[in-house]
């Protein structure tokens, strides 16, 4: 090899085979830059080849898994001199199928979260959630292919273990779970899933900014549309619902979500062109920071930064959406009876009324409006909470939610109460029975508030 001699003492009994792998072992040891560029020659035409084939891989379980294999290879290409060429092409081809895992990646989340168009039956909640509810079929990210690996194992026996139908019904009830998620939040993870331990953290970390964002638009498109089709608290719980699975599912991930976005501001351009060409005297080719061209630039030309944190969106979102459920829920349990408050304390803070020559104070009005909360209050708290238990899988989540909508009601009472106090027997409409009925009344609103959303959710803990 390249013209140098290599001596071997060989018996005259030494296998011919052992000869050439003692004679291989002493070229490739020695320090031979001829060989070594023969070697990087063979790789290179072995990273062309295979560079060809992975350009037509679309699936991103094949991709992740070549990029693993070849981590690995690489690592024992890279632990002997002989084998570094290897080791360099090796390192290429993973480049090459990272950058195309990469662009199946974007791919996929463009196609499927970015430009996802719902359909009726993507937004067919609460029916959706119903155990009798069938769903079209799906391809979720490792549910089926477990679920089939589990079938192939088993199709050759010739009785099922109690055991693997308790799997198996464990397996189905998670691909449930899985199929309720709003299908571009269940692209998002799958993709997410698939491609955080083979490419690098940084473009990992810009591709789940970028699917987390349009992700959360999807995912407040589809409140608004179950908002005119099932209702406002349904539209709430939606959303609360998708956002705590999808904040939950990123948590593993321990990524910032957070970027910073530049865009060039031409808004001043106008004018600073205006200033150029009023400007007899600019100095076009002076080597200076005086340049009229150099300030052309500097006064019409801007750099705008901005913040992006996907994270905190999804937070405030989350946030959002809990807030609008506690409102919303709160006026549906006891609505006239937080407008009669807020009419009480707005007739309070004027200078101009006088609280208890207002209509809405009458003895008469009160008590109708006190009947008219009390008249469903125990049927609505009871949907509401079927309602929560249908989305909500967690006890504790349902409660969390449940104890501002109490806290508000109780608050509300208690302010009546007080307006309630300043009004006298024999004025307005006001007796001592009138007065009696409308304190019962808020007594048996506190009372369905406090027990009732406690009941019910302790009933649906217990089941």
């Amino acid at each position: 090899a390249g013209g140098r001699k290599t001596t071997t003492a060989v018996s005259g009994t030494t296998n011919p085979v052992q000869q050439a792998a003692s004679l291989a072992s002493q070229v490739m040891a020695e320090d031979n830059s001829e060989f070594q560029q023969f070697l990087s020659t063979l790789c290179s035409s072995l990273h062309r080849t295979v560079r060809r084939g992975l350009v037509s891989i679309h699936d991103l379980d094949t991709l992740c898994q070549v990029v693993s294999v070849l981590r690995e290879e690489r690592s024992l290409a890279s632990s002997s001199p002989t084998t570094m060429a290897a080791a360099r092409a090796i390192s290429a081809v993973i480049v090459d199928a990272q950058e195309r895992l990469i662009f199946c990646a974007n791919t996929a989340l463009t196609k499927e979260v970015v430009r996802f168009k719902a359909t009726p039956a993507d937004l067919d909640y609460p029916d959706r959630l119903k155990p009798g509810y069938k769903a079209p079929p799906t391809a979720p990210a490792g549910g089926e292919k477990e679920g089939s690996k589990d079938t192939e194992d088993t199709s050759g026996a010739t009785a099922i273990s109690a055991s693997e139908e308790v799997a198996d019904d464990a397996v189905k009830a998670q691909l449930k779970v899985y199929e309720s998620w709003f299908p571009p939040m269940r692209s998002v993870l799958r993709v997410l899933s698939k491609i955080f331990r083979v490419v690098e953290p940084r473009v990992f970390e810009d591709i789940a900014l970028q699917s987390v964002q349009s992700c959360t638009r999807s995912l407040k498109d589809g409140s608004a549309y179950i908002l005119n089709k099932s209702g406002v608290i349904h539209a709430d719980l939606f959303l609360v619902k998708n956002l705590l699975i999808f904040r939950e599912q990123l948590s593993p991930f321990d990524i910032q979500l957070r970027s910073v976005e530049r865009q060039l501001d031409f808004s001043e351009a106008g004018k600073a062109v205006s200033r150029f060409l009023a400007n007899r005297n600019r100095r076009l080719f002076s080597m200076s920071t005086e340049n009229a061209l150099v300030t052309l630039l500097r006064e019409g030309v801007s750099v705008q930064e901005a913040s992006v944190d996907s994270k905190r969106d999804l937070d405030d979102a989350l946030r959002s959406a809990c807030n609008d459920f506690i409102e919303h829920t709160s006026v549906l349990l006891a609505g006239p009876l937080l407008d009669f408050v807020g009419q009480c304390k707005l007739a309070s803070s004027s200078s101009n009324a006088s609280l208890k020559t207002q209509p809405f104070i009458e003895g008469g009005s009160v008590k109708a409006l006190m009947s008219k909360t009390t008249e469903d209050l125990s049927d609505e708290l009871k949907e509401v909470t079927t309602q929560m238990a249908l989305y909500l899988d967690n006890p504790a989540t349902q409660s969390i939610l449940l104890k501002p909508v109490v806290r508000k009601i109780t608050r509300a009472v208690d302010d009546s109460l007080k307006f309630i106090e300043d009004a006298v027997d024999g004025e307005h409409g006001w007796d001592e029975g009138v007065r009696e009925e409308v304190m019962t009344a808020l007594k048996i609103i506190e009372t369905a508030v406090k027990s009732g959303s406690t009941k019910q959710l302790v009933g649906r803990s217990t089941t």
